[in-house]
């Protein structure tokens, strides 16, 4: 690790940096954000830095970003750059995750890049204690978020859906702007191989999750009166679940 860090240290301070310092108080809602490709994801004063290859890249046009800032923060669940680590690397940044997207964002030098996506790799936000981890799906990676973290665990894809602007058809219709909708968290249980099984409403395809555990749970949730369909109930299971 502490040689990774060195040769990325040495790559940073030679390379020729072509932007101006960032300012630790400043947020992408600046349009003029230029993106541009790195090596590590970077920090504001007194926070290190975590070497970090691939990173994707993706250009702002200003002219999108005028005027919609506030439609712009319906794509995440918390707007503000938090905190965060990355694996295990014991240094952090200041990342958000940008659930329409599905990527985690960090700003360098005024630029804004994408946190290169990797099975099993993990972020962990410090105020919020969020944990997402990344696992494949659909032959695509996304992150889930980490509900129940074990040798199984409960995980819930979170998405956002772009609603397309609507036009008065009539004088009884009435015009309503694009928008960003948040959609219904999905449940899935993330098995040690790290296959995804969605949580069904159907309790036979529930319980068929759990393979040979399934009489198990059966009983436990049962004599406990636990339903599926209620998270917290779900979380219970689960926790039981890696006890088998």
């Amino acid at each position: 690790m502490k040689s990774i860090l060195l040769v990325f240290l040495l790559t940073l301070f030679t390379a020729t940096d072509t932007y101006s310092q960032y300012d630790p108080g400043q947020t992408i809602d600046d349009p003029n954000v230029h993106f541009g490709r790195g090596v590590s994801i970077t920090n504001r004063s007194g926070v290190d830095l975590i070497p970090v290859s691939h990173l994707q890249i993706r250009f702002v046009d200003k002219s999108v970003l005028k005027g919609s800032l506030e439609m712009e923060r319906k794509k995440y669940l918390v707007y503000a750059y938090e905190l965060a680590s990355v694996d295990t690397y014991d240094t952090k940044a200041y990342i958000r995750y940008n659930i329409f997207e599905d990527e985690m964002e960090f700003v360098k030098d005024e630029s804004l890049y994408y946190l290169a996506k990797e099975v099993g790799r993990k972020v962990r936000f410090k105020d919020s204690d969020f944990t997402y981890k990344v696992y494949e799906l659909n032959y695509e990676l996304n992150f889930f978020k980490v509900l129940v973290e074990g040798k199984n665990s409960l995980v819930a894809k979170q998405g956002v859906k772009y609603v397309d602007a609507k036009v008065a058809l009539s004088g009884y219709d009435k015009a309503k702007p694009a928008n960003y909708k948040r959609l219904k968290d999905e449940m899935y249980i993330a098995l040690e191989d790290n296959s995804l099984v969605k949580v069904s409403k159907n309790k036979n395809q529930f319980f068929s999750a759990f393979g040979d555990k399934e009489s198990d749970m059966k009983s436990y949730m049962k004599e406990n009166r636990l339903n599926h369909k209620k998270l917290k109930d779900l979380k219970k299971a689960v926790s039981y679940f890696n006890t088998l």
